[in-house]
């Protein structure tokens, strides 16, 4: 046989060979990247994200004239849920100088909107801490329509489930803190708007800034995530 024919032989037979291990390592990778598809990092607009909510009722005056809450609502319902939190779950009291003299002030804030709210929705507002400094937190918050357990348990089928579920406030308080579980599915990007919150830490007398205080400080490590877009 001609050496060329020889070699044309054997490249043939190694191809054969090598043609289950081809499809092995295709159908491997297949699964490999299914996996990661369906591998689930919360970002701002899932309620997973966040570690702790509350409810709150809108008012038949949130409603602008466009029949939706008004965006600067939005705002007096982040302020709710923040000091919701410090003063149920970290004992920040500001009217009492035996309890410390920190308080927190707002130093940046901004939202993002993404569908309307309206009158009579009962809102969902969820907090986390994405940054915690020595003085300074910045918290994110979204804002959700309260699900039912009916839409929660009936979310689309095509998209894998978010997990969480709560545990209610150690404190009495009437906020939750939510806690991550394979059973519970939560729809997810329905945020109708998320924002940042900074918040300083200073002496209310003189107003400069101060360390957070310990027992606050311990709260809101309960709270961190990783920031995301």
């Amino acid at each position: 046989m001609a050496p060329i024919h020889r070699i044309a032989q054997i490249s043939s037979h190694l191809v054969r060979a090598h043609a289950p291990a081809s499809r092995l390592l295709s159908a491997s990778l297949k699964r490999n990247l299914t996996l990661a598809s369906s591998t689930f990092t919360p970002t701002k607009k899932d309620r997973a994200f966040y570690s702790y909510a509350i409810d709150i009722q809108s008012r038949w005056a949130d409603n602008d004239q466009y029949g939706h809450l008004n965006n600067a609502h939005y705002y007096a319902l982040f302020d709710t849920v923040i000091n919701t939190f410090l003063i149920q779950e970290t004992g920040l009291n500001p009217h009492d100088d035996q309890a410390g003299t920190a308080i927190g002030v707002v130093a940046e804030s901004g939202c993002q909107y993404f569908s309307s709210v309206s009158f009579p929705d009962v809102i969902e507002a969820r907090l986390a801490v994405v940054k915690l400094g020595r003085s300074s937190v910045v918290y994110q918050v979204g804002i959700f329509k309260k699900q039912s357990e009916d839409s929660s348990s009936s979310s689309s089928s095509s998209l894998p489930k978010a997990t969480g579920t709560h545990v209610a406030s150690s404190k009495g308080g009437v906020g939750r803190f939510l806690v991550p579980e394979a059973s519970a599915g939560l729809a997810r990007g329905d945020a109708a708007a998320s924002g940042h919150f900074c918040h300083v830490f200073v002496d209310k007398t003189s107003r400069r800034p101060v360390a957070i205080p310990v027992s606050i400080r311990a709260g809101l490590e309960k709270l961190k995530v990783a920031s995301s877009e």
